[in-house]
Order: structure tokens, then sequence, then C-alpha cells
């Protein structure tokens, strides 16, 4: 585990390289859709360690859990509620091993807990009360006793359940904290699901308290591209950016996408230039991915 300031001054520097895909991945290897990805880090935890392994390979520089999911109401759910937290800290335990494993004592290479969106919907849309809300990231971020160097909150589609998550984060653990939303473009701009505009956005996060901020899911690479720019401009603070590999069409009942790994790398070069401080992936991209940004990262 590293220490707080120095992650943060290695995002200040930019040129920061996460991973890709999990799901997608775990699919390939066999997972049924509709389970729940966070299982495997109990009962095959070979493959999802062997994933990591394969974004270490290819130059990634940090890598996320195996736990986008795995919050007490939706582990309860599939019945794994009282394995919630060997769940979350075999996750963490199984990216440290392939860190160890490929690096010696891991130099600059880390690991970030992943944390997703609850699901629930927060009234006038929904029932969801904040206390609910509050209870299943308390139960996530609280339950773990294995370090991580970061706390990546992604895909958030609601600003209001954007700043519990960071709060609830913020007062559990010391490790820095990231917000990643998650943007669809209209004729007026990049907003959420739930009307939240991008750049106020980011500007309520920063007030909150993150330590980073950006945008993941949803988008494909050139479409990040032109939010980079809007982000760039309502933050000082570090940026991430995990595009979707393309826009998905269904094949025998899976997600395939339709982007080159040589596309969205090109990409992810732009939007380093645009002043994004971390670029990852996310449905659909893959080690190949990875590996082709730091390709060409190196060869610039």
């Amino acid at each position: 585990m590293t220490g707080k300031n120095d992650l943060l001054q290695k995002f200040s520097r930019g040129g920061v390289l996460l991973d890709g895909g999990m799901g997608s991945m775990l699919i390939d290897a066999g997972l049924k859709l509709g389970s729940p990805p966070e299982e495997w880090n109990r009962s095959r935890p070979q493959v999802v360690r062997g994933i990591h392994e394969a974004y270490l390979k290819a130059g990634a520089q940090l890598i996320e859990t195996n736990t986008f999911g795995c919050i007490p109401s939706r582990m309860a759910g599939f019945g794994l509620g009282e394995i919630l937290s060997e769940l979350n800290n075999s996750a963490v335990r199984l990216a440290r091993e392939a860190i160890d494993k490929l690096n010696g004592s891991g130099g600059d290479r880390y690991v970030a807990l992943s944390v997703g969106p609850t699901g629930k919907m927060l009234p006038p849309v929904g029932s969801a009360t904040e206390a609910d809300i509050r209870a299943d990231y308390e139960g996530q971020i609280g339950c773990l006793t294995e370090p991580v160097d970061l706390i990546l909150i992604e895909t958030i589609f609601d600003l209001r359940e954007g700043l519990i998550v960071l709060e609830t984060a913020k007062k559990l653990t010391d490790a820095p904290v990231a917000v990643t939303m998650t943007f669809g473009k209209n004729p007026r701009g990049f907003f959420t699901i739930m009307g939240n505009a991008a750049a106020d956005s980011l500007r309520e996060l920063e007030r909150a308290g993150a330590d980073i901020v950006g945008a993941n899911c949803t988008l494909a690479s050139r479409e990040m591209v032109e939010l980079a720019a809007v982000l760039r401009r309502s933050t000082a603070l570090p940026l991430l950016c995990q595009p979707n590999a393309g826009s998905p069409t269904v094949k025998s009942g899976r997600p395939v996408y339709d982007q080159t790994a040589a596309e969205f790398a090109e990409d992810a070069l732009r939007l380093y230039t645009a002043g994004i401080n971390a670029v990852g992936g996310c449905c659909g991209t893959t080690p190949e991915f990875i590996r082709e940004i730091n390709s060409k990262q190196n060869a610039g």
C-alpha cells in the first residue's frame, strides 16, 4: 500500500494508466449473465487473479478489485450477504497477489477498491432513502480489513448518491477517494440520466472533498474526448476517464463491442492531451486495449 500523497502526486503528474473491463472478461471466462461476478473471488479466485495479471502485464499501473456491486443489499439478494466481508477483502488480496507476483514488492502498481452504484433510486424517481444508500456503502467500505491505495467510486448516475458515497468513504477510510460519473450526450451537452450536468457535477464533488473526479462508462472513446474538454474546464482536480469500447450490439445473448484496440488507444492519447490525468477502459475493453495504450504512450 502506498501513501495517500504518493498516489495523488502520481495522478497530478498525469499519464496514469488503469486497467480495463472486469465483467466482460469474466463473462468470456464462463460467468453466466445475471450471476454475481464478486462470487468468483471465492469460488474461482485463480480466474480473477489471472485477469489482474493480464492487465498488469499489459502495462496497467492501477488495477480495480472485482467488487463493483459488492454491497450488502445486492449480495443478500444472491444469498451471499453473510460473506460480504470475505468477498470484498478477498478481492483486494487477489489484486495485491497479482502485483506481488509480477512486480515483487509492488513498486508503482496500485490497487483501487471498485465501488459501483447501489441501483436504488432516490425520490422522486424511486423510494430509496439516503439512509438506505448510506447503509449499503458503509457495509462495503466499512468491512475492509485489507488496505487499498484508492477508493474508486464509479458509474454514478445521480449526483446525490455520489455525494453520499463520497462522504461515507471519507468517513471510513484514509485512502484517497475518486468519483467518476456516467454521462450521456444530448443536444444540450453531457448529462447523467438524472439530469446532472457534467460540469456542475464535478464542481459539486470537488467542493465535497473528492480527491479525483471524472467519467466512465456509457460513452465511447471519441465522445469521451469531447467530454474531456468540459471536465477539464470544470475542476482543478486530477481527472480520470474510462470510456467503453464503442457501442455494443447483442449477439447470442451477449454484448459485443465494435471498437478496435488501436482506435481506442488513439483516443486515449487524445484524452491525455486534453488534460485527463488517468485513462483506463470500461465495458468491452480487454488487456489488448491497455497494451495498445501503453505501447503508444511509450512510443510517444
